[in-house]
């Protein structure tokens, strides 16, 4: 179960590496294509009208690939004051549960999104190059994002039922907390490069005012 639950964890990882690529793919996308407009549309009196429409359709992918990641990375807010009370396996325990409450709701909302695109499909995009079916950009996306926190909300109910039997440790805690004691380091870092250059600054004032009081005299 061990070996199971690790290449699990290994192929959300992946997963959500894609997700994380496809999503600065879209941000750039709206970065570029709105600048590209604000040039055509006050330098040259142009505007390409399909760049509002592919924005808006390139932020709705970003934002439910956004919410798949942060379900990976945990990164949703959760509210502890109950459930930090607790001894570590009722801990486990209802975590588990509230991760399957979780999962059993984006399944739902799955197949409701697998149902309505056939009806979306009907309609086709407005102003884009390419005539293409507007689900690709609604219930499709939508789909995507919540089959992505299903598939991670069932590792983590086997993950957490496996911590509260075995004690094993939960491998997208273990990440997150590394993330959390790597985000502090280099702000460690940075803080203590940051004293270092006001400590060279203070020191090389006087310098400055004694080189400034010789020139005068």
């Amino acid at each position: 179960m061990d070996v199971l639950l690790a290449r699990w964890w290994r192929l959300l990882e992946l997963i959500g590496r894609l997700e994380k690529l496809l999503g600065v793919l879209l941000l750039s996308t709206i970065v570029v294509s709105i600048t590209v407009q604000v040039v055509t549309r006050y330098l040259f009196g142009q505007p390409l009208v399909w760049v509002e429409e592919l924005a808006g359709y390139c932020f709705l992918w970003g934002v439910f690939l956004g919410a798949a990641v942060g379900m990976k990375e945990l990164r949703h807010i959760r509210i502890d004051t109950f459930v930090s009370r607790l001894s570590e396996r009722p801990q486990a325990l209802w975590r588990a549960l509230t991760w399957a409450l979780a999962t059993g709701c984006c399944v739902i909302i799955a197949v409701q999104a697998w149902d309505i695109m056939e009806v979306e499909s009907r309609s086709r995009t407005m102003s884009l190059p390419l005539d293409l079916p507007r689900h690709l950009f609604y219930s499709t996306p939508l789909f995507v994002c919540t089959f992505s926190i299903a598939l991670t909300g069932l590792y983590l109910v086997s993950a957490e039922l496996m911590r509260a039997a075995t004690g094993r440790p939960v491998d997208a805690d273990s990440a997150r907390r590394e993330r959390e004691r790597a985000a502090q380091q280099q702000d460690a870092e940075a803080e203590a490069i940051a004293e270092r250059i006001a400590a060279r600054g203070r020191s090389g004032e006087p310098a400055v005012q004694a080189q400034g009081g010789e020139g005068a005299r």
